[in-house]
């Protein structure tokens, strides 16, 4: 690549790794949260990892490259920053939040990263970058297993907190005829596959 298709797509590796780490400072925080129910507990630690992977693997492509995003690390801090100050500020905030609304902040924060995964890879190609964008479709596709969980387990989650926290008894199978629902598959899949399986890799 010529030095300035090499310092644009750069940039856009550089902004990825900000974002990301963004999530993983919320996804630190929430697993702790998340203690009294070990399957949320576990699944968010398996994205806990998965996240760590996808900023290793993002700075180890920088330094591929030379390093060039370094240079723009400050801009794209601050471009992250701004947008999720517009967007999605619950994801970076201290509060607690039953585990439910954390899942759907993840959801916000994930979906905010596959489209970027999404003009990172084709920034890539269009810049001749095979090796980057190959990195972008691999971990858009591992993010996107995330988000297919999230929507697939928030239903069960948001009923049983629920029923802790007013202490009632529900309709019993209302999270099943969220989760069954068609028009939701489109996002989820049609399998519930493990979280670990689905993420780990």
């Amino acid at each position: 690549m010529a030095d300035k298709k090499v310092e644009i797509v750069a940039q856009y590796v550089s902004d990825m790794h900000v974002l990301e780490s963004h999530i993983l400072q919320a996804l630190k925080r929430q697993v702790s949260q998340a203690e009294d129910q070990p399957d949320m507990h576990r699944a968010l630690q398996s994205y806990v990892s998965t996240t760590e992977q996808h900023i290793a693997r993002l700075m180890s492509r920088l330094e591929a490259m030379g390093n060039l995003g370094g240079g723009i690390g400050d801009k794209a801090k601050q471009g992250v920053a701004n947008l999720f100050g517009i967007g999605a500020a619950a994801v970076d905030s201290i509060r607690t939040h039953p585990v439910s609304k954390d899942l759907r902040d993840d959801y916000t924060a994930g979906s905010l990263a596959v489209v970027s995964y999404v003009m990172l890879r084709t920034t890539a190609l269009a810049c001749n970058d095979a090796q980057t964008a190959t990195l972008a479709e691999t971990l858009m596709g591992e993010t996107v297993s995330m988000l297919q969980w999230i929507v697939r387990s928030i239903p069960e989650v948001v009923v049983r907190e629920l029923e802790k926290e007013r202490d009632v008894q529900l309709i019993s199978g209302a999270a099943k005829t969220v989760i069954n629902d068609p028009k939701l598959k489109v996002l989820y899949g049609s399998e519930p596959a493990d979280t670990a399986a689905v993420v780990t890799r």
